[in-house]
């Protein structure tokens, strides 16, 4: 990989870091209808449980720490999928290491937490964190960062996993998407598409069935 590439492609991975704080859905596989029951929720704090990982092929960011939170709505909340269950209202990360210089990032708006398939028989289900609006600059170079970023919810630990490979079907895709490209000399471009890899334990028992 030329060091053009990889600079192009750790730039927008680091975007997408703070994209993740939140994001919009990406377009329908199926028209599916969801009805999903919440218990346990109210507000919450999420701690990532090692590294986050944002990565573009072979190149990858890892931030040692992340911390987010938000309200997940108790109840039955019923629609098509994805169906809003919560908030994820500010997410942060530090210690981050690459062979990229420093980072900085804007986060608009209020990014929702959204089911998005029925719930297995391992207690899991498929979610999305949406509504992004992430402005990022690092030197000269400036670029937007919106789209979703897919994962899935697991009672019995009471985990969020942010990943591409999910225990069920998904109803509706998810991806990231790079735009607004300033004055980047061709090492970010528009439409390219990072991944986001993370775990991190939620403070309240939530519980999420959705059928």
């Amino acid at each position: 990989m030329t060091i053009r590439k990889r600079v192009g492609s750790v730039m927008f991975i680091a975007a997408a870091a703070a994209a993740v704080v939140g994001m919009s859905v990406g377009s329908a596989l199926a028209s599916t209808t969801l009805t999903v029951k919440v218990s346990g929720g109210g507000s919450y704090t999420a701690t990532a449980k090692g590294e986050t990982v944002l990565a573009d092929g072979a190149v990858h960011v890892k931030c040692k720490a992340s911390k987010g939170s938000g309200k997940i709505a108790n109840g039955t909340h019923h629609g098509k999928a994805p169906v809003t269950v919560g908030t994820v209202a500010k997410l942060s990360f530090s210690k981050c290491s690459g062979p990229l210089g420093g980072v900085s990032t804007k986060v608009h708006g209020t990014p929702a937490l959204k089911a998005n398939s029925k719930t297995n028989s391992k207690g899991e289900t498929d979610a999305i964190i949406t509504g992004v609006n992430v402005s990022v600059s690092t030197g000269s170079c400036s670029f937007k960062v919106t789209g979703s970023a897919p994962g899935y919810y697991t009672n019995k630990t009471h985990t969020l996993t942010m990943a591409t490979k999910l225990p069920v079907k998904a109803a509706t895709k998810a991806e990231l998407t790079i735009s607004d490209v300033s004055q980047c000399l061709g090492v970010v471009t528009n439409g390219q598409h990072p991944t986001y890899s993370a775990t991190y334990k939620v403070s309240k028992r939530v519980t999420i069935k959705s059928r």
